[in-house]
Order: structure tokens, then sequence, then C-alpha cells
């Protein structure tokens, strides 16, 4: 297993670098039907084992630093024993200080579970506290409940509402923002789990 860091354990999720292990549950987690048009905009790899591989392997060693477009990370559920979606963040600096964004996709079997609410939380737990990030925004279509639902839980606040801002197969539809400062995390993130975080 690789120890480039973050691995961060949970009760209930691992979130990690990629390994080879997990290509046939992403090709799994992120198959969907024509109609899911939010996991759709955000599979980013061929629906394949040759895919998954070729997108998701430079992710186990990119650096922090690097992330300056994207860095995924798997999400284990322990009691299942296979990874059930993904999280991640990109990563811009300005002097000494580290800003990013964050997103999150869980397989439609998958969902409902809490699994990416314990995975995001930890998440912003390293990002904060061990990557020394000063500010970290998501954004979602108005349309994707679940996703600001989620954001919501996290203790980011809506920050922004741009009318008509994304084009979907349905055509325009408004996109919102959130985001959350470092001094505000602790006492803004979800107090439902017990912090078990681990980066070795």
């Amino acid at each position: 297993m690789t120890q480039h860091r973050p691995y961060l354990e949970t009760p209930r999720v691992i979130v990690r670098r990629f390994e080879e292990r997990d290509i046939p549950h992403i090709v799994d987690y992120s198959t969907h039907g024509p109609a899911d048009e939010h996991r759709r905009r955000n599979v980013n790899w061929e629906l394949s084992e040759s895919g998954v591989r070729t997108w998701w392997t430079p992710m186990a060693t990119m650096p922090v630093d690097e992330a300056t477009s994207w860095l995924s990370l798997v999400v284990e559920a322990k009691a299942l024993g296979r990874v059930v979606g993904n999280t991640g963040f990109n990563v811009t600096t300005l002097g000494d200080a580290r800003l990013g964004m964050v997103g999150w996709f869980v397989g439609e079997a998958f969902e409902g579970n809490g699994y990416m609410t314990e995975a995001a939380s930890a998440l912003l737990d390293y990002l904060f506290a061990d990557a020394a990030f000063h500010r970290i925004h998501a954004r979602t279509s108005a349309d994707n409940v679940r996703s600001w639902r989620l954001m919501e839980r996290l203790g980011m606040r809506r920050e922004a509402h741009f009318v008509r801002n994304c084009h979907h197969d349905d055509g325009w539809t408004d996109e919102y923002v959130y985001a959350i400062l470092a001094e505000e995390w602790p006492r803004r993130r979800p107090v439902d789990r017990a912090r078990e975080t681990r980066c070795p």
C-alpha cells in the first residue's frame, strides 16, 4: 500500500490514495444510467479497467501542492471492504497560503449511508489541520440537492448563487458556491463521529 499522504481513517471509512486493487470497484460505482447527469459529469475516466487505470494512476503519488487541477482519493467503506466513491480537492497557492476546492462522488448503490459526510469531514480535517489550507470552497448546480445539502452538513455557508450559470441536458440551471475558512472549521465541523484521522 502506498504511504503517500493523505491516508485518513474514521470509524466507518478510509480515505486514501488509489491502488490497483480498486479498479473493479471504481468501474462498478462509476457506472450510471444515461439520465444520471450529475454522475456523468463527475466521471472523468472511461468506464473500463484500462480507462480507470490511466486516469487514476497519477493520483497515487501526486504531491498536494501539484494538485492544481485535481487530486482524487478513494473512499473505502470498512464494513463492505470495498471502495464506494471518491472525494478530492485542488489547491491554489497565494504567497504562503493555500486555498482550494473540494468535491465528492458516491455510487448510487451506496448513497444515503453517510459515507460521504464522514469522508468529506475527514478530508477537511486534513486540509485545514495538516495541509494548512486557509479557505476551502465547493460548487454544484442548484438541482444537485444531495451535494449542496452535504456542503451544509459540513458547516459550509452558501456564498454565491449564480443564475443560469451551468448548462445541463435540460438547458441552463443555477449554480451554488459554498465555502468555509480554517478558523471556522473547528466549531462548524460535524460532531457525529469520533475523530480518528491518521496521516502516516
